[in-house]
């Protein structure tokens, strides 16, 4: 994808004072954008907060075997190469594979958008201390220099964030969709899969549909084997329909005992982990597993931003 930051700075400067800083995706209106425009937002976002990574090497995938290593380790810069090699192969096995692929990317969308608006509200409630009466000098009742510079830094910054929030989610409609109908496939082709029932178990999760995730999961149940993904759903439905944050680390950690190369767990750690210390452990394990993960690409900056603060406040009250 082609980075636009530059231009749009070029394009802007003469509309802004020297204090604020330009936001993302400007001139394309959010609410009724077209999926390029969401990517092109997104790619925005990465060159002003995230973090580059050099390209993935261009070899293409020759093997589903290879494709099922892509899907475990949420190699996502390698998902179009994998795309390309099933396109068009059918039957259940295959039809369940393609499901996971394109699943995989949904998920791993939902939970960056997740993270970020975690950071967006974090933004949000600085900005309105700033705001607010008490940041205000009792003597001329406006704002320091620093203080304003700070709250049109801040301005910017939620509002970038919100901007690639609805970003990643409009994108994530996509492979939702496509994925969703990949199962389905599957199931009718082979009705006693127990992983295209998973798969189609996790499409309805990521759309909050309980229900037919209940209905789904029974026949998936109905098989003793016990793959990863099983756990790892267990584990995302106690986060989402059940907001126990604790049982889902518990589940997310056995799923990565079942199957430890199960990156998609992993970056639900780093969702999940409320302790700015332990969602940073988190991090640089997902870094060292899946270095270009979109978690790490997109969010990974402004964690170890929070990680840095901490440490750094913990330095000064050790100190007096």
């Amino acid at each position: 994808m082609i980075f636009f930051g530059a231009i749009l700075l070029s394009a802007c400067a003469s509309s802004r004072t020297a204090t604020s800083e330009l936001t993302i995706g400007l001139g394309i209106d959010i609410e009724t954008m077209q999926p390029s425009e969401a990517a092109a937002i997104v790619d925005e976002f990465v060159a002003k907060y995230g973090v580059e990574r050099p390209p993935v090497s261009a070899t293409e995938v020759t093997s589903m075997a290879e494709v099922l290593e892509i899907i475990r380790s949420d190699r996502i810069p390698e998902y179009e190469a994998a795309r390309r090699l099933t396109a068009g192969k059918h039957g259940a096995e295959a039809l369940t594979l393609r499901a996971y692929l394109e699943l995989s990317l949904a998920s791993a969308m939902l939970t960056t958008a997740a993270i970020l608006e975690e950071q967006r509200t974090q933004a949000m409630t600085e900005l309105r201390q700033l705001t607010g009466p008490i940041a205000y000098r009792e003597t001329s009742g406006e704002q320091s220099k620093a203080d304003a510079e700070r709250t049109a830094s801040l301005q910017a910054r939620t509002e970038d964030l919100r901007r690639v929030v609805r970003s990643l989610r409009l994108l994530f409609e996509g492979p939702l969709t496509v994925g969703a109908d990949f199962a389905e496939q599957a199931i009718r082709h082979d009705s006693g899969s127990q992983l295209a029932y998973l798969a189609r178990a996790n499409a309805f999760r990521l759309t909050g549909d309980w229900l037919a995730f209940d209905r789904r999961m029974r026949y998936a149940d109905e098989v003793e084997a016990n793959p990863p993904i099983r756990a790892y759903l267990r584990a995302m439905e106690a986060w989402e329909r059940y907001a126990s944050p604790t049982k889902c680390r518990e589940l997310l950690r056995e799923t990565l005992a079942i199957s430890p190369d199960f990156v998609r767990a992993r970056a639900d750690l780093v969702l999940v982990n409320e302790d700015v210390e332990q969602r940073y452990a988190e991090l640089q394990k997902l870094n060292a597993k899946s270095p270009h993960h979109i978690v790490v690409r997109l969010a990974g900056r402004m964690i170890e931003g929070e990680y840095q603060t901490v440490k750094e406040l913990e330095g000064a009250n050790g100190s007096k």
